[in-house]
């Protein structure tokens, strides 16, 4: 018997395929252009500015200037997809496992402190000391699998499936806000079929390092749209097969917008065909992300690619021009870069090796050149300490064991669209901003209420049962009613 759905089923493949094709022709509706190199970004130009949309599968982040603009469009949402849309403004977000910050203006900071503590809690073995670094200088040295064996090194079926776990785990945090542990996470997923109690050995070490930095966030901030920045660079040999690795990193401003750390799947003859190699490797990345920015509306003028070995420079500029006896047998396809290069898509530049951002990328790196680089990678400062992170961090970020207080800044569709019936809530636990929940001036009590979803915080020097407090209310929740309305009828 075959039937025919006339709706699609929670779970199917196709099923996503249906509901994104309706959501894209919904958000085009609505005026949205989608990224030609992102299918799931779309923009949107709004009294002479752009609002912006990602998503992912149902998750949606938008933004705009004008806050009433954003209601307009969760109003279009919810007469589509129903009411039991739920909202979240404010200046921190949950979204996909990270928590964005956006307290601090020119800022994002981006964190995963509970799933750190998680991580740490769903390990088998209690971590209890902490590590200055992510692994050390013997990270991708291993046995020969014949000696583990006969040694029984090999980890029991239970434990290598908890190291399989802990890896993955390890994998998305990296991918969304810890760039300091992809070297050392890099080399572990290279071990995940077949690991041994040295690698055991390695993924506690990452465990302790994330256990004294569990508070640290990666801050990103932006000097120029017009030009972007990559740090490229690879080890040469570093591998027990004699393969390399490559590291890069791409920045706006300060904080590593974009980086990776992979091990090469080819064996080089020398370090500078090696750097070639990773370029190579970094190209595609180069390419798309100068596309996409060019598509959100800005003018990339200039793509930068840093990197420290003059001849692989000579290589990637000049093609076989530069080869040698000891080049000539690269294939074609790594002077890709020599292409983009005159088309004007990309320029070289030579950077001291000590400058070479991404070399924590290739290599472990200890003491002082690892928090140097670290404090470029991540924005933090040289010399970190995490307590007084923690401190300064918003309790809404930090793991707890007792429940947490309702959000503020989460609501249903009803209080997002300006439902006045609804009681307004202070906002506590503002540390980052406020350094304290509470603090005097003259002698009176300053506090931060949240009066309306669509207006962020009312600061005020006097209780909110006070006459003046109600009176600013109402006049805030009367010119809302009128915009609403007007909004409405309109439509």
């Amino acid at each position: 018997m075959f039937m025919k759905m006339q709706k699609a089923m929670y779970g199917m493949l196709r099923s996503s395929l249906l509901f994104y094709q309706k959501l894209v022709k919904d958000l085009e509706a609505f005026g949205f252009e989608l990224n030609p190199y992102d299918p799931c970004v779309a923009n949107k130009m709004v009294n002479g500015e752009q609002m912006t949309l990602t998503w992912h599968v149902d998750d949606l982040k938008v933004s705009h200037k004008d806050a009433f603009e954003l209601t307009k469009f969760i109003l279009y949402l919810a007469r589509i997809y129903g009411d039991k849309i739920t909202v979240n403004r404010g200046k921190y977000h949950d979204y996909l496992g990270m928590d964005l910050d956006y307290s601090v203006p020119g800022k994002l900071r981006v964190s995963m402190i509970k799933y750190v503590d998680k991580i740490l809690k769903d390990f088998p073995q209690a971590i209890t000391k902490t590590s200055s670094t992510p692994a050390a200088d013997h990270l991708f040295q291993i046995r020969d699998a014949e000696e583990v064996a006969k040694q029984e090194k090999f980890l029991s079926e239970e434990q290598a499936r908890h190291f399989h776990h802990t890896v993955a785990q390890l994998l998305f945090l990296l991918t969304q806000a810890r760039r300091d542990i992809q070297t050392a996470v890099a080399f572990l997923m290279t071990r995940v079929k077949k690991p041994d109690e040295d690698d055991w050995g390695k993924l506690k070490r990452v465990l302790q390092y994330l256990l004294g930095t569990k508070h640290m966030k990666l801050t990103l901030t932006i000097d120029n749209l017009n030009q972007v920045k990559w740090w490229v660079d690879a080890s040469y040999n570093t591998h027990d097969d004699c393969k390399g690795q490559t590291g890069a990193m791409m920045s706006l401003g300060k904080g590593a917008v974009v980086s990776f750390s992979r091990k090469q799947k080819l064996n080089v003859r020398s370090s500078c065909e090696g750097e070639l190699v990773g370029i190579n490797n970094a190209m595609s990345w180069i390419i798309w992300c100068k596309y996409f920015i060019d598509a959100q509306g800005y003018t990339i003028e200039q793509t930068v690619l840093y990197q420290d070995n003059k001849s692989t420079i000579l290589l990637a500029t000049n093609g076989r021009w530069s080869s040698s006896k000891r080049t000539k047998h690269i294939k074609s396809r790594y002077f890709f870069v020599k292409d983009r290069i005159e088309q004007g898509e990309l320029e070289v530049q030579h950077m001291p090796t000590e400058k070479m951002w991404s070399d924590i990328l290739t290599k472990p790196k200890q003491g002082k050149a690892f928090r140097e680089m670290r404090g470029m990678l991540m924005n933090v400062p040289e010399e970190y300490d995490d307590e007084v992170e923690r401190r300064n961090t918003s309790s809404y970020l930090l793991p707890t064991d007792e429940p947490h207080e309702k959000h503020p800044t989460k609501m249903t569709v009803q209080d997002s669209s300006m439902n006045l019936q609804q009681p307004m809530s202070v906002l506590r636990h503002c540390r980052s901003v406020l350094k304290d929940e509470n603090r005097t001036n003259k002698g009176k009590t300053v506090t931060w209420k949240k009066c309306l979803p669509t207006h962020g915080g009312i600061r005020c020097d006097v209780d909110k049962t006070s006459r003046k407090w109600r009176e600013r209310v109402r006049q805030v929740r009367a010119r809302d009613r009128k915009m609403l309305k007007s909004y409405m009828s309109s439509e």
